[in-house]
């Protein structure tokens, strides 16, 4: 049971730091990988207004998600769109280059060594029936949840939720009838960029962060959403939620050495078996 538990608990900070890429490549169609290190530039954001400011570091990431998501605004409308107009591939370069280049400003910024965010529960737990509960995960946990299902509301309840599921379906006919197609993609990556600096912010919590680390994160983002669905935002918390037992479970049987190889190994499995997603349906929300 307590693995289980902790499965779960993991499995919701994977959900949280895997949402902003189902979305981006649910509306967008596009693999940003230089999503990990909009995890890790999240988290460091957070820890310069921890320094400064002294407050709590879960109140901070949200002036960090606003400042992230201003910085992916232009860089979606300005770059990536026009890459995306020409080359449907192009964004794939485009995206490791942001990646290569965040990764050395980082490097440059705050060194190499590993950083976390200060917070009197970060290492706290409790137990209950015989069950010990670390706070922070269950913070991560919480936070997840609320992120997939207040972005799930706003793509299905909201008329901006409408401009983006109709931009998605067909770029062509949505500008034809009014929607300013551009504005809504980066939009779209500005909202997932906000996630991830709250996700990063939640690692920084619950683990460190370092400049380096953000491809780690990325392939356990990637897994999840492969689990989950490729772009599907509910499947999101069902596939981190599997991922984090099937880790935490495997680690416990083979050892921690194996952590990746195990993310590795589910990763191809669910692509050999059902390369769509445990949980796509025909419609991406």
């Amino acid at each position: 049971m307590q693995l289980v538990i902790d499965g779960l608990l993991t499995g919701g900070l994977y959900a949280a730091t895997a949402l902003g890429l189902s979305l981006v490549f649910g509306t967008l169609r596009m693999v940003n990988l230089a999503h990990g290190e909009l995890l890790m530039v999240g988290a460091y954001l957070t820890s310069v207004l921890v320094v400064a400011l002294g407050a709590d570091p879960l109140i901070l990431a949200i002036p960090a998600a606003i400042v992230l998501g201003a910085l992916a605004y232009p860089l979606q409308r300005y770059v990536l769109t026009p890459i995306m107009a020409r080359n449907a591939d192009a964004p794939v370069t485009a995206t490791f280059g942001v990646s290569v280049a965040v990764q050395s400003v980082l490097l440059l910024l705050f060194t190499s060594n590993p950083r976390s965010l200060p917070a009197p529960y970060a290492t706290a737990s409790f137990e209950v029936l015989g069950v010990t509960v670390r706070v922070a995960l269950l913070i991560a946990t919480a936070i997840g949840v609320v992120l997939v299902i207040g972005l799930h509301l706003l793509l299905t309840r909201t008329p901006f939720g409408n401009r983006v599921r109709a931009a998605a379906g067909d770029a062509v006919a949505a500008g034809l009838v009014g929607i300013d197609v551009n504005r809504t993609f980066a939009m779209v990556f500005a909202i997932a960029a906000a996630a991830a600096a709250i996700g990063g912010s939640l690692i920084a919590v619950t683990y460190s962060v370092s400049p380096s680390g953000g491809t780690s994160w990325l392939v356990i983002a990637f897994t999840v959403v492969v689990i989950g669905g490729l772009g599907s935002i509910r499947g999101t918390l069902a596939g981190a939620l599997i991922l984090g037992v099937v880790q935490t479970v495997g680690v416990a049987v083979v050892g921690a050495q194996y952590r990746d190889i195990i993310v590795f190994g589910l990763l191809v499995v669910i692509l050999l078996i059902r390369p769509r997603g445990l949980f796509t349906k025909a419609q991406r929300v």
